[in-house]
């Protein structure tokens, strides 16, 4: 299953961003705020972008407790997997939820949720999220915890195009 799939290399994503070193993450470069990586495994090459949000805000206004937070964007050619738009939110969400992601208050975007992950909800709008990502300035995720915990993670999105452009000649 996709998901399943997508899920795993998220969760490694997340991994190889926390702890670069220990799982052979390289650098290709940082833009602005976002980062370009490579890393391989016996899939092949894998490449991505990664940032962390610029700022949180919480509903109600206690968190006991976050997991460092990430949005992503994977090339996994062996896979045929392109530019495949990902979060990895810091907490478990809660059952049946959705994610919402906006750029510059406008175009909006729904994600499916997978424990403490998500993706695009529609595959065919995920070519529009990344153009809409390079145009815009700001993004905000929007996701509702286990605990009832709503949070909005607002992200900078410049470099994106930069990074993007770092990871499409790294991973061809």
């Amino acid at each position: 299953m996709k998901a399943r799939t997508l899920f795993t290399a998220a969760s490694l994503i997340a991994a190889v961003t926390a702890a670069a070193p220990a799982y052979a993450a390289t650098s290709i470069g940082t833009f602005r705020q976002w980062g370009a990586y490579t890393s391989s495994d016996s899939n092949g090459k894998m490449c991505f972008v990664a940032s962390q949000p610029q700022d949180s805000k919480y509903q109600p206004n206690s968190v006991s407790s976050r997991d460092p937070v990430f949005f992503m964007i994977t090339s996994i050619p062996a896979k045929n997997i392109r530019n495949e738009a990902s979060t990895i939110i810091g907490y478990p969400f809660a059952d049946n939820v959705k994610v919402t992601v906006a750029i510059d208050g406008g175009n909006q975007f729904t994600m499916f949720t997978d424990k403490d992950s998500a993706w695009i909800e529609n595959p065919a709008q995920e070519t529009d999220l990344i153009a809409a990502m390079q145009k815009g300035n700001r993004m905000t995720v929007v996701g509702k915890s286990r605990r009832g915990t709503i949070t909005t993670d607002t992200y900078s999105l410049s470099g994106i195009t930069a990074a993007l452009d770092a990871i499409a000649k790294e991973c061809q």
